[in-house]
């Protein structure tokens, strides 16, 4: 994906701001991240995802991690699945995120943000915080979910951290969706300029939960919900995607 390139900047240059971007948390901010904070808010945060995707429901078995960064909440997850698969686009970030995991629990692989090298249905859970809002298009979106769908097993269920917004079922809804594809449009021209510069960038991708849902329920995902909260460490508003593979009705069950 194009957005990959500015994550392998970051990587390189400010991974923990990279993904907790909090003002003035910069490396080179008045307040720069440190391990112990950047790793107690990962345990921090985790707290407050898991209490909602547990009364969710989800399998304990084997969690795969989109976009683990420097592993902010790989060690959490660790903590609580049997096993854990951590991917990023950044050799960088995954080598910090490295120093703080358990190794015999967590396996980091080295992707390209869309194919994951994992078998069909071999992971029960997936997990992913602050990174699909990162991406350029709904469509990028949309090839990491068909690719999430292929590997969880029937009846996993995912967990995804994006921002999601909803527009007015009235006539003005067209205008304002024309608006909003305006602005992502100039969006994706600023970012392309950006990357041409090789400049850091970092985007924000709202998504339309409607047009979402109906492109999730396509792929074969069921038991689609949201879920928006402040989170206890910052305050700051997360909304949370919740969704499960479908389970194939048996003969025996549709006779």
């Amino acid at each position: 994906m194009k957005s990959d390139k500015e994550w392998l900047l970051w990587g390189k240059n400010d991974p923990l701001f990279a993904v907790s971007s909090w003002k003035g948390r910069e490396k080179d901010g008045p307040n720069p991240w440190s391990s112990k904070e950047f790793y107690e808010l990962g345990r921090a945060d985790w707290a407050d995802f898991s209490k909602r995707w547990s009364a969710y429901g989800f399998n304990r078995d084997h969690c795969l991690e989109i976009g683990c960064g420097a592993g902010r909440i790989t060690a959490q997850l660790a903590n609580n699945f049997e096993k854990v698969t951590a991917t990023d686009v950044s050799a960088d970030q995954i080598q910090l995120a490295q120093r703080s995991a358990q190794p015999k629990k967590i396996d980091f692989l080295l992707n390209d943000g869309t194919n994951l090298p994992l078998s069909d249905a071999s992971v029960s859970a997936v997990f992913s915080c602050h990174v699909f809002q990162h991406f350029d298009s709904l469509d990028d979106a949309l090839l990491v979910f068909r690719e999430l769908h292929r590997v969880l097993v029937p009846g996993g269920s995912l967990c995804i951290h994006l921002p999601l917004f909803n527009l007015p079922s009235s006539p003005i809804a067209l205008f304002l969706r024309f608006m909003v594809h305006a602005w992502k449009s100039v969006g994706n021209l600023r970012a392309a300029i950006q990357r041409m510069r090789n400049a850091l960038l970092m985007r924000g991708l709202p998504y339309e939960f409607s047009p979402l849902r109906e492109k999730l329920l396509s792929i074969g995902y069921v038991d689609i919900e949201t879920h928006g909260f402040c989170m206890t460490s910052n305050q700051g508003w997360h909304d949370v995607l919740f969704a499960r593979k479908s389970i194939p009705s048996s003969p025996l069950s549709s006779a």
